[in-house]
């Protein structure tokens, strides 16, 4: 790998390095300005195939830029925007480059290393809530048929600014990426926190992501790494001496922690279905967006242990392993309730065919009748009632007038006549655009119907900054020629 970028350079002559943010054996993270998007601040990963130009290079190139396309198309507002993917060839060299937004703020790693310096730790109740912001978003990149394959606290932001979850650095890439730079196939995850089927046999799957995020959560409650608490033979994660956690939560964990995947929750969903089904005591602070800090933790724990505590309806099934002579009635109870329901829906069959043949057709033969005669009442009550109705009700469009649309002209060949730099016109028009509306900044205007009054508002106020400069054109003839 080379020397890395130096500080100022103009990469795609768009992107200002600002400094290194770090380095890995996949590559290199820059911090970045964006000259063509207001100098807004965004994050390059710059990638360096080590057999130049080779078959096997070209590739994993390919490899790399299929997987980065993936993920462009991911849109969530937890997940940061894949915006460019380009190569740059230089004398010596031949570089790719990812651009995506940059998230500021803290990983859980950073945090979790914060609380260590003052001997503390996650408490459940933030746990829960990180599991509760992070499940809906693994949820959607499923969905979206992508695996992330690298989740640990150094891949989760804390952002700054609505202290939301963020997740980053997906393993699909880094995949790619490697490839491309060692030209060799390399399996992507964290050893504690990728499951066995990822690490030995590079097979990654949703339940793989829940593995990996239990883990995460496990390392955010006890303060210790990953790899510490797993037994070296027997692969069992032993963790809940070093947690105070309910029996419940730790049932959900011990779940997601299986070490076969079709032990494991099926989806993200499936794990929010058992977290809501938790003590409303460990899901109080769920309901927060922000994390409680460990005093005000402490706090709302001496405050509720006043309290009634309601136990949801998972507390009765019990801890195991059971005693032996409360297992010894499983089976008969079984046998007498499967006998039971079985009685009971014979007679109910029975029964429903006598009721039928007696009761039924004649209650049928009612409902027909009944239908029939409102059928006949409403199409003869219609025609009577239906023109002074019609001629009460105002037109639709007097009560909501129809938005008016203002259609796109050739700002182009208008710009040529007026004599002005058609590139700065629209610039000039889009900041006006992204000033008034700063949430659709970086989110260009499709062609749906859902767009098309965002459009209308572009041309608008393209077509009035058009009558202005054709004003000042006039104006500025009319000074001349006097």
């Amino acid at each position: 790998m080379g020397l890395p970028l130096p500080d100022g350079t103009i990469v795609q002559n768009r992107y200002r390095i600002l400094r290194v943010l770090g380095q890995g054996g996949f590559g290199r993270t820059y911090l970045a300005q964006d000259t063509n998007r207001f100098n807004e601040i965004c994050v390059l990963k710059e990638f360096e195939p080590r057999s130049q130009g080779s078959k096997h290079a070209q590739k994993a190139e390919e490899l790399f830029t299929r997987e980065a396309k993936v993920l462009h198309q991911l849109q969530h507002p937890q997940i940061p925007q894949f915006r460019e993917l380009f190569q740059v060839k230089t004398q010596n060299r031949e570089l790719l480059f990812l651009v995506q937004d940059y998230v500021e703020g803290k990983t859980y790693e950073e945090l979790l290393n914060d609380r260590a310096k003052q001997n503390l730790t996650f408490s459940e109740q933030e746990a829960v809530q990180l599991l509760q912001q992070l499940l809906p978003v693994l949820e959607y990149i499923h969905r979206s048929g992508i695996v992330h394959r690298d989740i640990s606290p150094d891949n989760i932001i804390l952002r700054e600014w609505d202290q939301k979850p963020v997740l980053i650095d997906f393993g699909v890439v880094k995949a790619a990426a490697t490839h491309a730079v060692h030209s060799a196939q390399t399996l992507v995850g964290k050893p504690g926190y990728a499951p066995v089927e990822q690490l030995h046999k590079g097979k990654a799957e949703p339940s793989s992501d829940l593995y990996a995020l239990a883990v995460t959560i496990i390392v955010l409650l006890t303060g210790r790494e990953a790899q510490s608490l797993f037994d070296p033979r027997t692969l069992n994660c032993e963790w809940k001496q070093y947690a105070k956690t309910s029996p419940l939560f730790a049932q959900v964990i011990d779940r997601m922690l299986n070490t076969r995947p079709s032990d494991r929750y099926p989806s993200a969903q499936s794990v929010l279905d058992a977290l809501s089904m938790v003590s409303p005591v460990a899901t109080v602070a769920a309901s927060s967006s922000r994390p409680i800090p460990p005093a005000a933790t402490q706090a709302g724990t001496v405050a509720l242990a006043g309290r009634r505590q309601y136990r949801s309806t998972m507390a009765t099934t019990g801890s195991y392993p059971r005693p032996w002579f409360e297992a010894a009635f499983d089976l008969p109870l079984a046998l007498i309730n499967g006998t039971y329901k079985a009685l009971k829906s014979v007679f109910r069959l029975m029964f429903g065919i006598v009721r039928f043949t007696v009761f039924g057709m004649t209650k049928l033969i009612l409902k027909i009748l009944f239908w029939i005669l409102a059928i006949v009442s409403l199409i003869w009550l219609v025609p009577q009632v239906f023109p002074y109705v019609a001629k009460s009700i105002p037109s639709l469009d007097k009560v909501v007038p129809k938005p008016q649309t203002v259609q796109a002209i050739d700002y182009e060949e208008e710009c040529r006549k007026l004599g002005i730099d058609y590139a700065g016109f629209i610039a000039e028009v889009n900041d006006r655009f992204y000033r008034k509306y700063p949430d659709r900044r970086g989110r260009p205007l499709s062609q749906s119907q859902a767009d098309e009054r965002l459009r209308s508002e572009w041309h608008r106020m393209a077509q009035s900054l058009l009558n202005q400069k054709a004003a000042e054109r006039r104006s500025q003839r009319k000074v001349a020629e006097f």
